[in-house]
Formats: C-alpha cells, structure tokens, sequence
C-alpha cells in the first residue's frame, strides 16, 4: 500500500443539503409515517502541487415509522438508504493514472421492540465491487438494554466480510466476527455519542442546546496509529432559533485530521492523511 502524507496546511469547503419529505398528511391517525430523506453534499479539497480533490456525494433514505399509538405488531422502524459519491483528482491520483473513485453504499435497519437488525454493504475504488478486497459487508444485531431521556446503551454483535489483511495458512480470511456498542448521554450542558461497529468513533458537542455549539468527533481509520486516528473540532452556529428546523440548520468553521483509503485494483491502494481547515455551511429542510 502506498502513503502520501499531506502535513502541509489544506483548506476544504463543505456544502450539505438535505429534504425530509413527509407523505402522511393526518400522521396521526396513520398506523405508520413514510419519509424520504435525500441529500446531497459537495466538498472541494487543495491538495499538492495544484491537485484539486472534488467530492460529489449523494443518498436517498427511506423510512417507515410505527406511530407510537398503533397496536400493529409491525416493526417500530424500517430504514434503507442507497448512497453513491465520486473523489474526483483535477490532476490524477499521483503515482497512477486512475483520477476517479467510486463509493457505493447499501444500509439496511430494522428495529422491533429492544431488538435491532443492522445490514451494511459498502464499496469503494476505481472499480467497485472488483473483488472482496474493495467491498465490505456488516451484518449485526444489537439489543437495547438501557432506555432513558438521557441514557441510550445497546449491546450486540454480528459478522463483517471485508479485507482483513489476515492469513492462516496462506488463506486470506475475510469473514469476522465483530462486537457491536451504541452508548448516548445527553444533558442541558453536553451530548455525547460512542459507536463501536468494526471501528470505534466518538461525538461530543458542548452546549447542545445553544446558537452556537462546539462540536468534536473523532474516529479511527486503521490501526496503525497515531496517523489513522481522525478528528474533527469544530465552533458551529445555528441561527434559528424554535421550530424544528433549529437543529438541521448551521454554520460551522473547524479543523480536522483525516484519513482517505483508495483502492486502484486488487493488487494496488493508496492511503494519506492531511491536517484541513474547513468551513461549512449545512441546511436540511422539511417538506409535507
């Protein structure tokens, strides 16, 4: 696998969109409420020597919704989402000719009481889909063992069929058991987040319930550490005030380490990380 090792300051531009279009008009007579999320986001990144990386991505998310009232014995939610996005180099990926990259991306939930069923098929590279060495697949259950207005913990565990990079006996073994860990706390002073499905990544935001907020993620790519831990720091503004759209939309201006992981062919990938100064501004509006 190839490195390149951006240290150098880069600047990136995020632009986020997104519609929730609601089709029950009286949702609460309707034993269900049917929503489709579709987004769209475009980031623009300065790399080296005048290489541009431009990121058009896009999702369309479906979403069944039991009401609480109903007496169905139907599942509390039912969600899929199909997403697709291009890494695009204005100069091609140094050291190889391929300047386009593929992501392809199936998720699949399905929550039944305490119980949740999770699907997820990812790939990404010149040529998606080429071999298992560019795919990967989840397939997990969890169960909610703690359920409180502040307090979410949901324990489980399932199987992922990716490139591992093991061998036993000259064998490649791509398919593995993995936990699974999904913990939420919130209060009036901070929310916090820790999911741990193959690798484990952490959110916190200080003030959630203020205009501006400070917000921090972080992540692992890899383990080949320090350079594949991620994290995003970030002074975010949310100008409006009441209604619902008062958490969907922001300003934001932060600074990040992030891995990206390509895959040329079977045989080649190429793998950096870069130090960026970002701003972005993120609106998701509602639709009836």
């Amino acid at each position: 696998m190839k490195r390149f090792n951006l240290k150098k300051g880069c600047l990136a531009l995020i632009l986020t969109a997104g519609f929730i279009f609601n089709l029950n008009a009286q949702e609460e007579k309707k034993e269900t409420k049917f929503s489709i999320v579709p987004n769209v986001k475009f980031s623009m990144l300065k790399i080296e020597d005048g290489n541009y990386l431009f990121s058009p991505f896009g999702s369309l998310q479906f979403m069944l919704e039991k009401n609480e009232r109903s007496t169905s014995n139907m599942p509390d939610l039912i969600t899929t989402r199909i997403s697709y996005g291009q890494d695009i180099f204005s100069k091609g990926m140094p050291g190889y000719g391929e300047s386009n990259f593929h992501k392809i991306g199936l998720f699949g939930k399905v929550v039944y009481g305490k119980n949740s069923f999770l699907l997820k098929i990812d790939s990404r590279g010149a040529n998606p889909f080429q071999s298992y060495k560019n795919s990967e697949g989840l397939l997990m259950y969890g169960r909610k063992l703690i359920d409180t207005e502040s307090t979410s913990l949901v324990l489980g565990g399932g199987l992922a069929a990716t490139d591992t990079g093991i061998q036993l006996g000259g064998i490649d073994i791509f398919i593995v058991p993995l936990p699974m860990l999904y913990f939420t706390y919130k209060n009036q002073i901070f929310s916090t987040e820790f999911e741990w499905i193959g690798l484990p990544n952490a959110k916190f935001v200080l003030l959630p319930q203020n205009q501006f907020r400070i917000k921090a993620d972080a992540s692992f790519a890899g383990f080949n550490l320090p350079v594949d831990i991620m994290f995003d720091t970030a002074l975010a503004w949310y100008p409006i005030k009441e209604g619902e759209l008062k958490d969907y939309f922001y300003i934001s201006a932060g600074v990040s380490h992030n891995v990206e992981k390509f895959r040329i062919n079977t045989e080649n990938s190429v793998k950096y990380h870069y130090f960026c100064a970002y701003g972005e501004i993120n609106a998701t509006a509602f639709g009836v």
